[in-house]
């Protein structure tokens, strides 16, 4: 379906809204327009509150109270005379943290996520203000014009309420398998599951990490259940619209259910982390790892700490590997993988923020190429340093101005999600200096070889035109269920999985799931009879 056709339905209601409005396109106060002749000092000193992920990364700087908090105010708010205020949201419990203060008339002036329906559905929830196109030129130029061809995906209703940010391609993302086990252990990458199972398997008997060897490390899953290994290609549309999103499990689907029954074996057989189901937050499975205990790990190549160079203190001759994405299903033409949205973090204006314009004017001094590069990268010589004309960060750097989490980018995802050089060649090429650590630069070019076999068979989530009320209704009812569900049936005998299964859906179903499935069913087939 053409992605025109989907978002036809964003005209449902359309409103003719051109003013910024204090309350949404349900208020009758409107900002008066007049009054905003383009970026300016205010008179008197005006507050904004931008959220900001709080990841709970141990040894880091306080997330609303760092040097680059502090760096953001001495050279945008006090320019202007704002006050920035950063407001911590756990990033695992972001929905939540959310939802509890929307209810209570405490969010800040800007909501966003990475998932669309929960956009749409704090959007459902009159939570924001539209935007005026010709206000966000004014303030917002130079976002505007990084940002103009994803404004389809900006829309409601047929206006403008979101800001959309860039996504240039990344390929740091890698589940990393160590090679010097697999020399010791007489084994070749793996290319199927059963070469992928036995390999843990020799991981174990061998006890490459010490007694308390485990085989492949893992947490406990949050709704974003990795079921791709299951998922046949070619995936239906139909399918994907019921069951691709990452708000709630899919717990009543197939492949959900297959991969139950697969992550049931692997914890029975001892091959992943024993007690995976403590750790919410996946700090003890990077700590295993760390320690050297631990065969298959995935995680993000530009986070902190430094895991790699921890593993290489620990373990100095270790060697690793990326693992082939589709050796959990054998031929990357038999799995439906998930590729990502051309947008990344999508926000709205709070519908009871006082100065959208102030707003814009901190997504403006954010999307500054000058200003972006600073908070990406740093200061030259202390916290990166010029190699061939890209910014290598100094990994272990630890005075008060080093970068927060991932090169600051829970602080400038707003206007972009990664770091851009203008081509994808130059990108691949910047994320082997950056995204990877000395010595591991090649990680980045296996995981970009291995995306380019596998492109091809990767689906976006379904991008409904409207919210799904019910998983507004029901998600955090269903996330607190799937916490319980999962443990329960990763960890039941495997002659009880079963029974344990379907006694398991009736009561997901029963609680909120059933709902979502016909709501998006009525929808998905609103939306393909047009």
């Amino acid at each position: 379906m053409k992605l025109k056709k989907l978002l036809s339905g964003l005209l449902i209601s359309a409103m003719a809204v051109t003013a910024l409005t204090a309350c949404g396109g349900s208020s009758d106060t409107a900002v008066d327009t007049s009054q905003l002749t383009g970026p300016a000092r205010y008179d008197e000193q005006i507050e904004i509150k931008i959220p900001v992920y709080d990841r709970g990364m141990q040894g880091q700087a306080d997330v609303d109270n760092n040097y680059w908090t502090n760096y953001v105010q001495e050279n945008f708010g006090d320019e202007y005379n704002i006050k920035v205020t950063y407001v911590p949201i756990t990033r695992k419990e972001d929905v939540t943290v959310f939802n509890e203060l929307l209810a209570a008339g405490e969010q800040p002036d800007i909501l966003f996520s990475y998932d669309y329906p929960t956009i749409m559905s704090y959007y459902s929830r009159g939570a924001f203000q539209p935007i005026d196109e010709e206000i966000l030129q004014l303030y917002a130029p130079t976002f505007y014009e990084n940002t103009k061809d994803l404004q389809e995906y900006a829309m409601a209703d047929g206006q403008l309420y979101f800001l959309t940010a860039t996504r240039p391609k990344a390929y740091n993302w890698v589940s990393i398998v160590r090679t010097d086990w697999l020399e010791q252990a007489g084994l070749d990458l793996p290319q199927s599951r059963e070469e992928y199972i036995e390999m843990l398997r020799k991981f174990k008997e061998l006890k490459l990490g010490g007694e308390d060897t485990i085989p492949a490390a893992q947490s406990l899953f949050n709704a974003y259940f990795p079921n791709y290994a299951s998922r046949e290609y070619p995936l239906s549309e139909e399918d994907n619209a019921m069951y691709s999103d990452i708000t709630v499990a899919s717990l009543t689907w197939e492949p959900t259910k297959q991969e139950l029954l697969y992550w049931n074996q692997l914890y029975n057989e001892g091959l992943i982390s024993p007690e995976w189901m403590l750790d919410k937050d996946g700090s003890q499975m990077q700590s295993d790892f760390i320690a050297g205990k631990v065969g298959v790990y995935g995680f993000y190549l530009s986070q902190t700490p430094p895991v790699l160079q921890s593993l290489l203190e620990n373990c100095p001759d270790a060697t690793v590997a990326v693992l082939p994405p589709y050796s959990e299903s054998g031929d990357p033409t038999a799995m439906a993988g998930r590729e990502e949205w051309p947008f990344g973090m999508v926000a709205g204006i709070s519908k009871d923020c006082e100065h959208p314009e102030a707003i814009m004017m901190y997504y403006e001094w954010l999307s500054q190429p000058e200003n972006l590069f600073v908070m990406q990268n740093g200061i030259e010589g202390v916290t990166y340093n010029m190699v061939d004309e890209i910014p290598v960060l100094v990994d272990d750097y630890t005075g008060t101005d080093r970068l927060n989490y991932n090169s600051n980018k829970d602080m400038w995802c707003l206007v972009t999600e990664g770091k851009d050089y203008g081509s994808e060649e130059k990108n691949l090429e910047a994320q082997k200096k950056t995204y990877a650590p000395e010595g591991f630069e090649d990680l980045i070019q296996q995981s970009y070889d291995y995306y380019q076999i596998t492109k091809d068979y990767m689906y976006t989530d379904f991008l409904f035109d409207r919210s799904i009320e019910s998983l507004s209704q029901y998600g955090e009812t269903l996330k607190s269920k799937w916490e319980v569900i999962q443990v329960d049936l990763i960890t039941c005998d495997p002659d009880e999985f079963e029974a344990k299964y379907e006694a398991a859906c009736e009561e997901y179903l029963s609680s909120g799931y059933q709902a979502v499935l016909d709501e998006k069913a009525e929808v998905y087939q609103d939306m393909t009879s047009n």
